[in-house]
């Protein structure tokens, strides 16, 4: 059948033929048509049919769709998403994206194949098919989609794919949609496509768990209207948190200073008065971290103590400030207070963190929460009249509608389990029905869109001895329970799949088991020993979300799994080791069983023999992949653990740390294992950066840093004569070794972050510069007197001085020695210091001096510097109307080729995967003054700190994908794209510049942007091409 989809022009239409649509494997494509050309073939009765399996939970087809059957109700994100999608396809960028956020149960695959629905005649529509996903092949077909067959129609038959990603898939870690992303856009410069309109819009489906935390962005100018309508929301998201089972929940609510924000969220407290206990704090956090750690911890903890001695009832906590780093530590002190003492089954806090800034932007995703907004609610309750009207009492099995229309309420959920359901498991607590509704109700509960598969669950009941004349099917022995399963089909299959009809159902039933002595952790070994077993590679990605997966918290991930949690919680680790060890043997290659068995051990177990299991199974892992880093690390982790709780037993027994020789020697032993598994470590991640894709480890070099942290006390409690100096550790050997890995961490993390996003963790940088500090500071010395010296010698040590305190920069680098003319390392640091005085607003040396120095090594030789000093080159020569022309300057065209040359040889290997940051922009000002570092946005109520002329929000406006933003202190470079590639174009120069996001280059003409500078060389942010451009 020649089915049809939209041409550049929407009202035309393009016939496809069969050949072609059988090509496109991985993609389930809207057809244009497919409602006139199918839908009306469509057996009323089936229709019919299906829209009930559909009502009662089985995952939504396109045939629910059809006209044939009554129009579903459109979600609150529904018109979001419609407005969203419509601003992106307007976009000049090769690729956008669209995402939805959404928790599992509350109709998110509905709204997002209810989109495409939408799109279907004016863009062309897919669904991502995910079995055996290959995301090169997967990029080429949405491609072709875009292009169509063979690439011979014309430019306006090209139109916009709209594609739907639905899956929790990832590849070496990473999400699919952030691997696939790439993919896209080198097959598009594979090909050599330019479009005015995005070739892909990909609509990102994100499961996401809103009962720990969510974000909420309230813009200025708002109608009345549309702030009733966020409040609406806020209070959605208390509710929905109300009903978790978290001890600290949080909502992010960032708020533009004009918005009236704080007042909004004072309202909302004054509401809830008689719900909560209710209390704000304004400006609540007084001291930086980095400015004096012990005051900030000290207030930390007062403020902890406060607020749990207002504890009586739930506490709805609203913080209102406008930095919001410190929140993490209180959020630490807290769930740590709470961890024994509280065990209520909702929060004991959800706090409003109320954050005011000078900018926000409109956000770019829609949220779907099992909890309804007032209007939802009048829109459920009138289609389930007109449910009940055409189904009659057959809807009251439509538990799926019925549990979203009542509002998501966990009581609905459990009446639907009847009297004889429950007495059927108490007198058939062993039958192959109780024990194959403890699977369903354990993998639906805790990975919400698993199923079980018909044959393998006829399989399982074939365990039970039926005589011949018995030998009943499935559905007999699942009767009892038929009223709360569905059975559907994916893709082409008959129906094959059996789930439970809702995630509420299934934790329902889950509850009812345990109250009936089956224990979360009795029905997951049953599980495994039973369906698992002879089947593994049917299990093997439910397994690993049950035992193995561990869920982001509030600050970082968690421990462990939901399940192995919930068991610990139980008081039951004794099953969680269990379990673990039944996977590892059903598993017997995959090390993340045998190093989670690890981790239980050391970090939940108790007494001394734990550490001899944790060793054990943390080598064991090792055997089934030694050349995996990360895997080696646990071993690591597991000796320094021991080694720091003896060393703090030690501690508590007073009097008695001097005498016992023998746990010196034990605890020298322990660093010298723990050193050598993080030497093995390294080892490892060094031989893993061989494959271009792996991302560099750092975790062997940190832990070493950690240990030897941990034993430098030791030095003061052996004397001269003593023996055990020599028998386990040097220390001045370790002195060597601890400097060369303080000056890796020292360039790694001042070049360099974990994501845009996403910074290292605070600690990271606190404990390498506590190791250095107490290897290297003398007698006589100040600590930080030593780290500063230190500094001084390094170009990522310098750029740390503009995030100091105005004094200490001045202190520490205004009597820099001038350099000898031909040392390039000198010369580096000599200009790096001057630039930083001048950006303090010190007395430093003239911007044409530094050029000289500069200009003299350059014409000595050009190719084969370090990249620090090509960065120079481009700080101090680049062209510019407000300063005079150097005579005979640097070709920056050829000085951007050295830079990347010089920076995959010195760096590229380690900062693969990592994000570059952007070290100095490019002002308006004239001489050094046109530099504007990045290192320390200005932010209000930090003391004398080297400040930024950019606003944090400023570097935010500069990395999102609006071309209207304006930055008052950056100057706007002009360029131009040819073949994908970004130019700055100056005084006939054309220089090469990488541009920050790729996907914003999708056709050649003229633009310009904001230009700035990290490690690799000169970055162009926020391109915008010019409006005459063809």
């Amino acid at each position: 059948m020649m089915y049809q989809l939209p041409s550049y022009n929407p009202s035309d239409k393009i016939s496809i033929p069969a050949t072609f649509q059988t090509s496109l494997s991985h993609l389930d494509i809207v057809w244009s048509d497919v409602s006139e050309t199918v839908g009306s073939k469509i057996n009323p009765g089936l229709a019919k049919q299906r829209q009930a399996d559909f009502l009662k939970g089985v995952p939504p087809k396109w045939l629910n769709f059809y006209p044939a059957n009554l129009p579903l109700v459109e979600r609150d994100g529904f018109n979001g998403l419609i407005e969203l999608i419509e601003k992106r396809k307007r976009k000049y960028c090769l690729i956008t994206e669209v995402s939805l956020r959404y928790q599992s149960g509350s109709g998110g695959s509905t709204l997002a194949m209810q989109v495409l629905w939408r799109f279907r005649k004016d863009l062309r529509c897919a669904k991502v098919i995910d079995s055996d996903l290959d995301t090169k092949e997967l990029s080429k077909q949405v491609l072709d989609l875009f292009l169509l067959p063979n690439e011979q129609h014309a430019e306006q038959d090209r139109r916009t794919v709209l594609l739907l990603l639905d899956t929790k898939e990832k590849i070496n870690d990473l999400p699919i949609k952030k691997v696939l992303w790439e993919d896209l856009i080198e097959e598009i410069h594979k090909r050599g496509i330019n479009t005015k309109t995005p070739a892909v819009i990909i609509l990102n489906c994100i499961p996401t768990d809103f009962t720990l935390k969510d974000k909420l962005i309230l813009p200025p100018n708002l109608s009345e209207g549309d702030k009733k309508q966020f409040k609406e929301q806020l209070l959605q998201q208390i509710r929905l948190q109300r009903k978790g089972h978290w001890k600290v929940t949080t909502i992010s609510l960032l708020h533009h200073k004009d918005s009236g924000g704080s007042a909004l969220a004072s309202e909302v407290l004054r509401d809830l008065s008689e719900e909560f206990t209710c209390e704000t704090l304004t400006e609540p956090f007084k001291t930086d971290i980095a400015e004096n750690k012990d005051e900030f911890e000290e207030e930390i903890e007062n403020m902890a103590n406060k607020l749990l001695s207002i504890y009586k009832r739930p506490v709805l906590l609203l913080l209102d400030h406008e930095d919001d780093k410190p929140l993490r530590y209180l959020l630490k002190n807290l769930l740590s207070k709470l961890q024994h003492a509280y065990q209520a089954d909702h929060p004991a806090f959800i706090i409003i963190n109320a954050v005011s800034k000078s900018a926000v932007r409109v956000p770019g995703d829609v949220k779907l929460k099992m909890e309804l907004l007032p209007d939802e609610k009048q829109r459920f309750a009138q289609k389930r009249q007109e449910i009940e009207q055409k189904y009659k009492k057959m809807s009251d099995k439509f538990h799926a509608f019925n549990i979203m229309q009542g509002g998501f309420q966990k009581e609905d959920a459990k009446n639907l389990i009847t009297d004889e359901m429950r007495k059927h498991v108490e007198n058939h607590i062993k039958s192959s029905s109780t024990r194959l509704l403890g699977f369903l109700a354990l993998i639906n509960s805790y990975v919400p869109g698993s199923r079980l598969t018909k044959p393998l669950c006829k399989e399982f009941i074939k365990q039970d001895r039926w005589t011949v004349e018995e030998k009943p099917s499935l559905e007999m022995i699942m009767k009892p329970f038929d009223d709360l399963m569905v059975i559907f089909s994916e893709g082409e299959q008959k129906a094959n799949c059996i789930r439970l009809a809702h995630p509420l159902i299934a934790d329902a039933c889950l509850n009812m088991l345990t109250e009936h002595k089956l224990t979360r952790s009795d029905i997951a070994q049953d599980f495994l020993k039973n369906m698992v077993k002879g089947k593994e590679s049917n299990y093997e990605k439910i397994c690993k979300s049950l035992l193995v997966t561990r869920p982001e918290g509030l600050t970082e991930k968690d421990m462990f799994s939901r399940l192995i949690l919930d068991i610990i919680r139980e008081n039951n680790t004794n099953q969680c080791i269990c379990l673990l060890e039944s996977a590892s043997k059903l598993f017997s290659t995959d090390p993340f069983y045998p190093q989670t068995l690890a981790r239980l051990y050391y970090i939940k177990v108790q007494g001394e023999n734990k550490y001899k299991k944790a060793k054990q199974w943390a080598k064991e892992a090792i055997d089934r992949d030694c050349t995996n880093s990360h895997i080696r690390d646990t071993l690591g982790q597991v000796h320094k653990n021991h080694l720091s709780r003896i060393w703090n037993k030690i501690k508590q027994e007073r009097g008695k740390v001097m005498k016992p020789c023998t746990d010196i020697d034990t605890r020298l032993a322990m660093a010298k294992s723990a050193i050598d598994a993080f030497d093995d470590e390294e080892k490892a991640a060094k031989d893993e950066l061989e494959n271009p894709k792996t991302k560099y480890n750092n975790r062997g070099r940190f832990g070493f840093l950690q240990v030897c942290k941990e034993i430098y006390d030791l030095r003061t409690l052996i004397g001269p004569k003593n023996p055990l100096k020599q028998k386990h550790l040097d220390f001045n050997g370790l002195r060597g070794s601890v400097e060369d890995k303080y000056d890796f961490f020292e360039w790694y993390l001042a070049f360099s972050k974990l994501s845009f996003k996403e910074e290292d963790p605070d600690y990271f940088h606190r404990d390498v510069e506590d190791c250095y500090k107490r290897y290297f500071t003398q007698d006589t010395q100040n600590e930080e007197k030593t780290l500063n010296e230190k500094k001084k010698e390094s170009f990522g040590g310098l750029l740390h001085f503009l995030k100091s305190d105005i004094n200490v920069c001045k202190q520490n680098l205004s009597a820099s020695e001038k350099p000898r003319s031909d040392n390039e390392d000198q010369i580096v640091l000599y200009i790096l210091a001057n630039i930083i005085l001048s950006l303090s607003g010190e007395p430093c040396e003239k911007a044409e001096k530094l050029q000289a120095r500069l200009q003299k090594l350059w014409f000595s030789k050009e190719q084969g510097r370090s990249p620090e000093f090509y960065l120079l080159i481009f700080l101090l020569f680049w062209p510019d109307d407000a300063q005079k022309a150097k005579t005979n300057p640097p070709d920056l065209e050829n000085c951007v080729e050295y830079m990347s040359q010089s920076y995959e040889s010195k760096y590229g290997e380690h900062l693969r995967g990592r994000y570059l940051v952007p070290l100095f922009f490019l002002g308006t000002e004239g001489g050094l003054q046109r530099l504007v570092h990045a290192l320390k946005p200005n932010k209000k109520g930090l003391r004398r700190l080297v400040h930024s002329k950019l606003h944090q929000t400023d570097l935010e406006l500069l990395t999102e994908r609006d071309e209207s933003v304006e930055v008052k202190c950056l100057q706007r470079i002009n360029g131009k794209v040819k073949n994908h590639r970004v130019f700055a174009v100056r005084d006939e120069q054309q220089i090469p510049v990488s541009p920050h996001d790729r996907a914003s280059v999708c056709k050649q003409g003229q633009v310009s942007f904001y230009l700035g500078f990290n490690i690799r060389g000169p970055v162009a942010y926020n391109i915008r091409y010019h409006k005459n451009c063809e």
